[in-house]
């Protein structure tokens, strides 16, 4: 497929090639994005100035295009239930310094990179007579990995969450389930039941 012809591509060139295939790129030249310091998309034409918003056409007064879709849905609660055993939700997503799985920024070195922790909210560490650094099993329906645990003040009591950036260090998807939501395919990484047991002290 021309494979080897990307290892002789500058930045321009590959800008210029995105320009191409993309119609609401197509006004952004190279030459026209260093004059101007920046533009912003859809661009159609190199006399189009930019957007203001992605979406700024469905503000207009008649609306230019189709309209955007709605669709109204019934809230339909997570599959994996808190209980006793269970108590916490546990919740996956990302840091700022990690993309994604953390497979293109891991292998650079940032201040702001941890090792994986789980973060629980000042009132659970305290329920739980954990302290900062502590060793800790996560137990879901699924699975059980061991990680250290931190208290964050920006999760909520009840909620636990942990990222999928060190699958090297932490199998955090081992607890995760496999649901599906309906209409988009994705699973549901986002509520999982989960219970806390110290394991040891600080690491």
């Amino acid at each position: 497929m021309g494979a080897t012809w990307w290892k002789h591509q500058t930045a321009h060139d590959v800008w210029e090639e995105v320009r191409v295939l993309s119609p609401m790129h197509r006004g952004m030249s190279w030459e026209r994005l260093e004059k101007e310091g920046g533009l912003r998309w859809p661009c159609l034409d190199e006399d189009d100035p930019g957007e203001q918003f992605l979406h700024g056409r469905l503000w207009k007064v008649p609306v230019e295009g189709p309209r955007a879709p709605f669709k109204v849905v019934v809230h339909d609660p997570p599959v994996d239930e808190l209980t006793e055993e269970y108590p916490l939700l546990l919740t996956t997503g990302r840091r700022l310094d990690s993309f994604n799985t953390g497979e293109q920024s891991n292998r650079f070195v940032t201040p702001l990179r941890r090792r994986e922790e789980l973060l629980l909210c000042k009132e659970d560490m305290g329920t739980y007579e954990l302290a900062d650094g502590d060793l800790v099993s996560v137990h879901s329906r699924r699975g059980q990995v061991e990680v250290t645990v931190r208290t964050d003040g920006s999760v909520r009591p009840g909620l636990a969450f942990m990222t999928l950036h060190f699958s090297e260090e932490v199998h955090t998807n081992n607890l995760t389930i496999n649901a599906l939501d309906p209409v988009a395919g994705t699973a549901e990484f986002k509520a999982t039941a989960v219970r806390v047991e110290r394991v040891g002290s600080r690491v």
